[in-house]
């Protein structure tokens, strides 16, 4: 059955009252319980040891969802923000989150969310390794776009979507950037170098250090905590490496 068990924490009754009541007009999501704080969360997640998602505000008493997003996401396939604060949305992403939605929701917002999750769940876009294509999703229901892999510049994240930077054209998906990353996985052109950004090295003109440059005059920078894939990355492809 199509269909993902979530738990839901925030330490407001009227938004746990929201939430609950958004996941039961939803299809493919059922509630499993609440919690109003992290702690008691991650001792039900210890008992029960795995949940399919995890939709959490940021503001809490004792531990914020951003600190508890690392004890979390073990005990979790999807971890979604819902929270007020527009202010953590980059460093959500960083720590590679699924989701993240604004209050005062919306229902159309909250079940395009699930949509997505549900399409990364069942549908796995670009699993086999001979495919020239990866499907991302369009901006409406079951509307899903057929991109060449030899088309894609590079894919950067905004806020809770991505664009990916063709050829020819841009495109908005609401997939994550973490969505993408695993999509194209086995593709050995492409390669994540910071936070917010995927590169294509089939474009790539010039490597400077930690600066690299492709043949549009689009300039990239690889962050510290994506330097050591990077050099491994580059090292393999030298003259003379012994890989092939």
């Amino acid at each position: 059955m199509m269909e993902l068990k979530c738990i839901v924490i925030d330490d407001e009754p009227y938004s746990l009252e929201q939430i609950e009541g958004l996941i039961s007009a939803t299809p493919g999501v059922t509630h499993v319980q609440s919690f109003e704080n992290a702690y008691d969360a991650m001792n039900f997640l210890h008992i029960h040891k795995h949940i399919d998602l995890i939709i959490s505000d940021i503001g809490m008493p004792f531990i914020n969802g951003i600190q508890a997003a690392e004890l979390l996401k073990p005990y979790c396939d999807y971890l979604i923000f819902i929270t007020g604060h527009r202010d953590y949305a980059e460093e959500s992403f960083e720590i590679g989150v699924d989701g993240y939605l604004l209050k005062p929701l919306t229902k159309l917002k909250f079940v395009r969310q699930i949509q997505r999750l549900l399409a990364i769940r069942f549908v796995k876009p670009g699993t086999k390794k001979d495919d020239s294509f990866v499907l991302v999703k369009g901006g409406l229901k079951s509307n899903y776009l057929s991109v060449q892999y030899e088309s894609i510049m590079y894919i950067k994240a905004m806020s809770n979507y991505i664009q990916v930077f063709l050829t020819d054209r841009i495109l908005t998906s609401y997939h994550t950037l973490t969505d993408m990353e695993k999509a194209i996985s086995e593709r050995t052109e492409f390669l994540r170098i910071n936070r917010s950004e995927i590169i294509s090295f089939n474009y790539v003109k010039q490597i400077d250090g930690n600066l690299i440059s492709q043949n549009n005059g689009s300039k990239f920078t690889v962050s510290r905590s994506y330097k050591k894939k990077f050099d491994e990355f580059i090292r393999n492809r030298l003259p003379g490496s012994g890989t092939g």
